[in-house]
């Protein structure tokens, strides 16, 4: 009878010890408040890409940067799963690929997560889709541009405006 009583106890505790320890994360969710990810799929080009100083001043002149604007790219191809590839072409510059998955978290934040970014550290942007036309508005720091041209990125916040094609 000791034996069963020690048993009980020692199952009760490991159930416990489990359930405290377990890490639910957040859910990786397609489906958010107002749309799925599917409705993404395709290929998508950016009408507005535009970069704002978000860091500590001085601030630098100018403080902000239209790169489409300026006459670059930018071009999201999105699949249906959430995975993307971004092309970024800045005027007179090399394009640059960016990839990684969309999603909502917990069916309710948008989030990326970048392929280049530490697992599990998404970034967050408030996000519509209107028709043909989806934008993503990234806060302080979700984004780096050289602002003040000396061959450093300064800390910034994104707006990207794309339409389907």
């Amino acid at each position: 009878m000791k034996t069963l009583v020690q048993l009980l106890l020692s199952s009760l505790t490991l159930i416990f010890l489990w359930s405290c320890s377990s890490d639910d994360g957040d859910a990786i969710v397609p489906q958010g408040p107002d749309f799925n990810i599917s409705e993404l799929a395709g290929t998508w080009n950016a009408t507005d890409l535009v970069f704002s100083y978000s860091g500590e001043p001085p601030v630098p002149e100018p403080s902000s940067y239209d790169l489409i604007a300026e006459g670059g790219s930018a071009v999201a191809v999105i699949q249906s799963s959430g995975r993307f590839t971004l092309t970024v072409t800045p005027p007179g510059q090399p394009p640059e690929t960016f990839s990684g998955l969309m999603y909502f978290e917990d069916g309710e934040f948008f989030a990326i997560q970048f392929d280049d970014d530490p697992p599990d550290d998404p970034t967050y942007f408030g996000e519509t889709l209107a028709g043909n036309t989806f934008t993503l508005n990234g806060g302080p720091d979700t984004a780096e541009w050289d602002f003040d041209d000396d061959g450093d990125d300064e800390p910034a916040s994104v707006f990207l405006r794309f339409v389907k094609a």
